[in-house]
């Protein structure tokens, strides 16, 4: 059996060492990836088996490396954040992580971890270009709105809906924990992907235009993606 290869993505440079000591002491050899790689092509040229995701990877929010490689290769993903909160864990999963870890980790719940995504992926079919085909599970369903993270598509019944990054990124976080209140603080937070800047007078006009977008009148959108004075915002399964 060939040896398994590991790729570690992660900008905190002392914890990405302390992953690849982990790694090689469990019989991973890790692999290199040249910053001005194509990241799928190189994950699929070097036969990658396992990705380390962190908080932040080649200078881009990690939820945005993950998204690109699920996209498009076949390599099991571990993504690994500071954040323990769950709307954070669900956000990963959702933009097609296989596992989620909180900093720091701890070595054998690691390697066990990455052992287990292994024995899922290695045996999953590919598609022709190498890449494993998106799973239905990471379509999220809100009533008759249809979510795919890792592709990055919207719907309304058999209807597309054409959203800017921003408008995805906040409909994913608000997405991930309906019936809940999000405080503006939260969804900045969270929805970091894209580069793109936000703030509290952003995350009202983002609302403001996914009520539009989705729904059919004001008063839908408003019962929908209800405003909750004082606290934030809460998307509702349904009216």
């Amino acid at each position: 059996m060939r040896d398994l290869k590991a790729l570690i993505l992660d900008d905190d440079h002392e914890h990405a060492a302390m992953l690849a000591g982990c790694l090689e002491t469990d019989g991973f050899f890790i692999t290199p990836c040249p910053v001005a790689a194509n990241l799928p092509d190189a994950v699929k040229r070097e036969a990658v088996d396992i990705c380390l995701v962190g908080d932040r990877a080649r200078g881009r929010d990690g939820y945005d490396v993950v998204r690109e490689l699920r996209n498009d290769s076949p390599a099991g993903i571990l993504m690994l954040r500071q954040s323990d909160e769950e709307i954070d864990t669900v956000l990963a999963l959702e933009m097609g992580a296989d596992d989620y870890m909180v900093k720091p980790v701890r070595p054998r719940e690691l390697c066990a971890r990455i052992r287990t995504i292994l024995r899922r992926t290695v045996v999953t079919p590919k598609d022709a270009d190498g890449a494993r085909p998106v799973p239905d599970g990471f379509l999220r369903r809100v009533g008759e709105i249809e979510i795919c993270a890792v592709l990055r598509l919207v719907s309304v019944g058999d209807r597309p809906v054409d959203l800017s990054p921003g408008e995805f990124d906040v409909l994913m976080v608000l997405a991930a924990k309906t019936n809940t209140v999000l405080s503006r603080e939260r969804i900045i937070a969270s929805a970091r992907g894209g580069g793109h800047a936000i703030n509290d007078r952003a995350v009202d006009g983002i609302v403001s235009r996914l009520r539009r977008k989705l729904f059919d009148s004001p008063e839908e959108g408003a019962r929908r993606i209800r405003t909750v004075h004082g606290r934030g915002y809460m998307l509702t399964e349904d009216g």
